[in-house]
């Protein structure tokens, strides 16, 4: 199983962690020093996760679409994850 279907098994028992990666990534967007230093995936991203239900966002992790797939190629999961979610995944 890839990780992102793992990610979205994880959401599926938890969907307050989407919240949780929102805050994340605007954490990390507010850091970069100007918005040319933001790649526009994670911009997306953003948008995705902040105005997206949670079972939207856990369709997404799931589809074969081209646009879900394309989104996924460039996925800020990992670097969202607490280290301890992560390293499970990974495995």
């Amino acid at each position: 199983m890839d990780l992102h279907r793992r990610i979205a098994l994880v959401l599926r028992k938890e969907p307050g962690l989407v919240r949780d990666f929102a805050e994340r990534l605007r954490s990390k967007l507010a850091v970069a020093r100007s918005a040319a230093v933001v790649r526009d995936n994670e911009w997306e991203w953003y948008i995705i996760l902040t105005l997206w239900s949670p079972e939207q966002v856990i369709r997404l992790l799931e589809d074969s679409s081209e646009q879900a797939v394309r989104l996924r190629q460039n996925s800020p999961f990992v670097s969202l994850l607490p280290a301890p979610l992560a390293y499970r995944l990974i495995e």
